[in-house]
């Protein structure tokens, strides 16, 4: 009967013992709020805001919105017009077009590519390209023009009209042209002999069209270092 005693009276007071430590909370008092450091710590809404800047504050720079380029030269005011009517312009990389469509123009008239000219000319210039591309054919002679290198590449005029812009690039190269016929004998030119010419092409585009593509307007009559070895025309002026 002791023993009964014994073990009820071990069975309250280790049960006491369970309900003082699992009946209470052990960790952080949720019901109280901790001391909250500022300067120690930031939410992600604070850290955005303090990389970006507000965009209800005025007086902070939004990042992430570009500046309007500065364009400078005889062609600025052109380039300002064509930009503000179009802010994807970006003139480095109209350049960069220019003077990769030099040189394949120059190629695909050399060797009649009339599909890589159609993607490349206004309808004005493909119809006086294809027609000197049908008169060579017609004669049996070919035209043969080696772009040594493009020496220099610069915007000197631009233009916005309407909903058209237009863009003028001289262009300053090293190359040589002949025409040879049906059996490889070069009836005019010497392609061993190289030119300097330098001539103004203008290119134009539909302003916020979806096409980005710029296509040549217009060649202007070039000038030679050689004249008196100028061979035939590598483009036909326009």
């Amino acid at each position: 009967m002791q023993d009964i005693i014994l073990y009820a009276v071990l069975t309250i007071v280790v049960g006491g013992l369970l309900y003082s430590v699992l009946g209470k909370d052990v960790g952080q008092d949720l019901s109280k709020k901790p001391n909250h450091d500022p300067q120690k710590s930031k939410g992600a809404n604070d850290v955005l805001e303090s990389f970006l800047g507000s965009q209800d504050n005025s007086s902070k720079q939004d990042v992430r919105r570009p500046a309007s380029p500065v364009f400078k030269g005889p062609a600025a005011e052109g380039l300002g017009n064509i930009y503000a009517a179009d802010p994807t312009f970006n003139l480095p990389q109209f350049l960069d077009g220019a003077k990769g469509a030099y040189g394949m123009i120059l190629e695909a008239f050399s060797s009649g590519d009339k599909e890589t000219l159609e993607a490349l000319l206004t309808d004005e210039v493909k119809d006086i390209y294809f027609s000197a591309i049908d008169d060579l054919n017609a004669k049996g002679l070919s035209q043969r023009t080696d772009l040594a290198r493009l020496i220099d590449a610069e915007v000197v005029s631009a233009e916005k009209n309407g909903k058209i812009g237009t863009i003028q690039v001289s262009y300053h190269a090293e190359l040589a042209t002949a025409l040879v016929d049906k059996y490889g004998n070069v009836v005019k030119g010497d392609l061993d002999v190289l030119s300097r010419v330098r001539e103004i092409w203008s290119y134009e585009r539909v302003l916020k069209d979806k096409n980005p593509n710029w296509r040549l307007s217009g060649v202007e009559p070039h000038s030679s270092s050689n004249p008196d070895m100028d061979g035939p025309d590598h483009s036909p002026d326009t």
